[in-house]
């Protein structure tokens, strides 16, 4: 109790006053007071004396309790165990949301109240709370003193609830520098430099260094700078730091940080950018280095000290992503080797269109030049243990933008065929969606917006002539609008490919793709499918010549226009049925035919195409049309169904497309 003088009455707490506030007849109370006084307190001292036999019979039953649950079979797991256990409960729910609610994310705790058994394991498993819960600032105290001397991992993931209490908490966590393993910080420039000045002792055991100046600064201009971490930054013994991720931090690229990693991820360090000396000599001393991510942080000049010509090689990168200028890109492939089975995303932005005879287009052919599939590929020694490009995407970004290249060594499952289910956009229909989901290598290109629509005539010849395409089967070309690439372009650059089987035609360039299947390539013969020779017949008035693409054998057509030029009539069909009349008098005839999503194609149209191609798969939707075409339709269909069984159909697709969303995505 507060106040040592209280009275109890009935269980009540009294307080107490001197004879100095009392009137004087207070003074000398009666003696039938004192008499009441001396018995409360003897009663007093009986409930204490009760209280405390209560307190020991409740300890007797605890007692006899734990003794009870030690005879329960799980009470006889060994503390290692029942420690294992509440670590695989300390794991997040779902590894692909690491932004959940803290108090689902530390539901575990409720093992430390099942049993005394359990409390008292989990309370000596200094490793259950090695990750202090920093936004509830009291357990993250109480986690850091249970964690003992085990590895402690300090995370801070948004810096929205970086109050100054929970600043103070990730402080403290940070004075336990020697033990700490795991650094991710993700905070405002101005909460990284309070959390990190004076952050200067060793770190022997610091194995990850996340720090991540967040997007929070795009919305103050004042703090949108990088940040400059310290030079005495983590100072001394870091010799187990193997993982780096800096986003909007810059580290000098000769500090003794960036020594024996394997995993560097740098993006928008600002500036200075490091020279190639700095660059080469920090991937010199990472010859364990596996994953290499640098965004805006490539030497912007090839400019160097040294008489010979600087390079490194890194035997063990299997992941590389860049991103920066097309010089960028070109300086770090020149100087850079990577192995040729390494999965490669390179990003380039140009700064001029890629003209003919511009020198944007001449980096852009060197850097396709300098990729490590087609340096490989061009050694004798080493081309057996090159990997092929089996299948390939070609798509165009925008109108003169920019353009997209990734491809796979694996060929695509086959696709089932269609049902009347219509497919979700989420599994849009690519030849290359049953590989991998992500392209061994990728190449981006991008410029400014240009005028000249074939532009990418050039860019696509440029990027693709390099590359080993002599065991390419899938071929997919992606354009979202008309005249991207011309037909003499696309059978130039792909048509005399021997093993090609299956071409994909997505968006508004069919006719130009169509137009291509019909030109001559050559007078020599080509091998077809898995080897199988097409013969350069003779036509009906052509003499010996080959079609382009010889192995050709599905082709599919997806959200193409049959009526692109607008003329209310389908001007599509007519070029596409004599192309695949021609490949069948050439003896390259098309053996499967796919058309998903197209517009101004009708079952009548379809069923021309089945006269010539032997299997045609098609998604039976109609769109595109008028509505007075949809009534003529509907006057047609003599019982007023649709294929589908439903009601009435009116051209939009199935019944059950009808939300403005669907509609839109069908064209209207």
């Amino acid at each position: 109790m507060d106040n040592p003088d209280s009275r109890i009455i009935a269980g009540l707490v009294l307080p107490s006053y001197s004879s100095a506030n009392l009137p004087n007849s207070c003074v000398n109370p009666p003696s039938i007071f004192m008499t009441n006084t001396t018995s409360q307190n003897a009663s007093n001292l009986q409930v204490d004396q009760i209280d405390q036999e209560i307190l020991r019979h409740e300890e007797t039953v605890r007692d006899l309790k734990f003794r009870r649950n030690l005879l329960a079979p799980i009470s006889k797991f060994p503390a290692e165990i029942l420690c294992a256990i509440f670590m695989f409960c300390n794991l997040a729910d779902s590894p692909t949301l690491p932004s959940y609610p803290a108090d689902t994310r530390w539901r575990w705790v409720s093992v430390t109240h099942v049993s005394r058994l359990w409390r008292n394991t989990a309370l000596s498993c200094p490793a259950l709370w090695s990750k202090p819960e920093f936004t509830r600032t009291e357990w993250a105290y109480e986690m850091i003193r249970r964690s003992k001397m085990a590895p402690l991992a300090i995370e801070v993931t948004s810096d929205m609830w970086l109050t100054p209490r929970v600043l103070d908490a990730v402080s403290e966590g940070l004075k336990h520098l020697p033990r700490i393993n795991e650094i991710r910080l993700s905070a405002s420039r101005d909460n990284m430099v309070k959390l990190l000045t004076g952050i200067n002792n060793a770190a022997p055991f610091l194995r990850t260094l996340l720090l991540d100046v967040g997007r929070s600064d795009y919305y103050y201009p004042s703090l949108s700078e990088p940040y400059m971490l310290p030079e005495d930054f983590l100072g001394g013994d870091t010799s187990h730091l193997s993982h780096i991720e800096l986003t909007r931090c810059h580290l000098p690229w000769d500090s003794s940080l960036l020594r024996n990693i394997t995993f560097l991820k740098v993006h928008n360090p600002g500036p200075p950018a490091p020279t190639l000396d700095q660059f080469i000599g920090a991937l010199i001393g990472m010859p364990q280095l596996e994953v290499l991510d640098l965004e805006n942080s490539l030497p912007a000049t090839s400019d160097t000290e040294s008489t010979e010509k600087l390079g490194v090689s890194l035997p063990r990168l299997r992941r590389l992503r860049t991103v920066g200028t097309i010089n960028e890109c070109a300086i770090f492939l020149e100087h850079v080797v990577v192995p040729s089975n390494a999965t490669i995303h390179l990003a380039a932005k140009c700064s001029d269109p890629p003209e003919v005879g511009s020198s944007t287009l001449q980096l852009i052919h060197d850097v396709c030049q300098r990729l490590p599939v087609v340096r490989e590929t061009a050694s004798t020694s080493s081309s057996s243990s090159s990997p092929s490009i089996k299948s390939l995407l070609v798509q165009s970004t925008g109108v003169g933008s920019g353009v997209v290249l990734e491809a796979w060594n694996s060929v695509p499952k086959i696709r089932p065929s269609f049902t009347t289910i219509y497919p979700s956009r989420e599994n849009s229909i690519n030849p290359v969606s049953y590989a991998p989901s992500i392209g061994w290598l990728k190449l981006e290109l991008s410029w400014r917006n240009s005028v000249t629509r074939r532009l990418h005539d050039e860019v696509i010849v440029a990027v693709c002539r390099p590359l080993p395409l002599t065991q390419l089967r899938n071929l997919h070309i992606r354009n979202g609008y008309p005249d991207s690439v011309s037909s003499p372009t696309f059978a130039k650059t792909f048509g005399m490919l021997p093993k090609v089987n299956t071409l994909t035609v997505e968006g508004d360039s069919a006719y130009e793709f169509v137009e291509a299947l019909s030109q001559h390539t050559g007078s020599q013969s080509g091998p077809g499918v898995d080897g199988v020779t097409v013969p350069s017949t003779s036509g009906p008035s052509s003499g010996r010549l080959t079609l382009a693409f010889p192995a050709l054998r599905t082709l599919k057509l997806i959200e193409a226009d049959f009526d692109r030029e607008n003329e209310m009539a389908n001007t599509l069909l007519p070029p596409l049925l004599d192309c695949l009349m021609q490949r069948y008098e050439y003896k390259a005839e098309v053996h499967k035919l796919i058309l998903e999503r197209c517009t101004r194609l009708n079952s009548e149209d379809v069923q021309e195409l089945e006269e010539i191609v032997a299997d045609v798969d098609w998604d039976q939707i109609e769109s595109g049309y008028s509505e007075s075409e949809d009534e003529e339709m509907d006057d047609y269909d003599e019982d007023g169904m649709d294929i589908y069984g439903g009601e009435a159909y009116f051209g939009y697709g199935p019944s059950y497309l009808s939300s403005d969303e669907d509609m839109m995505y069908l064209g209207f």
